[in-house]
């Protein structure tokens, strides 16, 4: 895992919003992979001067041929090999670079890494000059306007999945807590759901005997891989698995100086980013 600090600087109340955009599970090189889609997401990135994001794996499908997973039918034509789809995802990505607070591997990553000795996430961050964050990351955003401070706790996993009920996916990111408990946002991908889950709230006396609440929000972080397109196939339809939620989340934050200088409490709204689709 990865344990960093990024710190955002900023100089009036009106730039006190914020939005973090977790991108990952895109799957560039699938058939189904909805790029349209994820370029929007890149575009809306690029247009907003105080969005941030973070790399949540599985950005490219990277299924070789002699994997046991390979299906001729389900490769782009237009991005039929590793090479090409991580080539294609670093293009994506170079235009907002800079607001980058780190990449993910994925199991996609990941698999590739074991199976043919190349970390093609290792490279994608270097050449990129982004940090790499490995499977999972504790990450302190710290935000400073007129020397008073204040920080957000995140810890990001690619993410597992041993069940397919909406319950079981909300149990997994919750037991992220119990390794890193009472930290402000979780996220996590691979399951290729969408949204948010409901929070833990968490009860304590600080050391000045006043009543603290904190509450731990968990956030599922989406997916560009389309599931049930006509004239395809894919494992979604083998398997029977719902389709996914296309497209990532915002987690817009709002940094308040509160009164004499002294920071109140962060609040968090959660959206998508927006996108429509084309009509005939």
């Amino acid at each position: 895992m990865r344990i960093l600090k990024a710190e955002e600087e900023f100089n009036s109340r009106s730039d006190r919003f914020f939005e973090l955009i977790p991108v990952g599970d895109v799957h560039a090189g699938h058939i189904n992979c909805h790029k349209d889609m994820f370029i929007n997401t890149i575009e809306y990135i690029k247009n907003k001067p105080n969005a941030r994001w973070i790399g949540m794996g599985d950005y490219a499908d990277a299924i070789s041929t002699s994997d046991k997973r390979f299906d001729f039918s389900a490769v782009d034509p237009a991005l039929p090999t590793p090479d090409k789809q991580y080539r294609w995802i670093k293009e994506q990505f170079e235009p907002i670079a800079d607001k980058c607070l780190g990449l993910l591997d994925g199991n996609h990553d990941r698999k590739h890494w074991t199976s043919h000795n190349h970390n093609y996430v290792d490279s994608l961050c270097y050449d990129l000059g982004v940090e790499y964050l490995t499977m999972d990351a504790y990450l302190r955003w710290v935000f400073i306007r007129n020397k008073a401070r204040t920080a957000i706790n995140i810890y990001a996993h690619h993410g597992w999945a041993a069940s397919r009920s909406t319950g079981g996916k909300v149990n997994t990111i919750h037991s992220l807590s119990e390794a890193w408990p009472m930290l402000d946002l979780y996220l996590m991908g691979h399951t290729h759901d969408r949204g948010v889950a409901p929070p833990k709230v968490q009860m304590e006396i600080n050391q000045n005997m006043e009543h603290v609440h904190h509450e731990m929000n968990f956030v599922h972080t989406g997916a560009y891989l389309r599931g049930y397109v006509d004239g395809t196939f894919s494992y979604v339809e083998e398997k029977g698995y719902r389709p996914a939620g296309l497209g990532s989340p915002i987690i817009s934050i709002e940094i308040d100086p509160g009164s004499k200088g002294k920071y109140a409490p962060p609040r968090y709204t959660f959206g998508t980013v927006p996108y429509e689709e084309a009509t005939i």
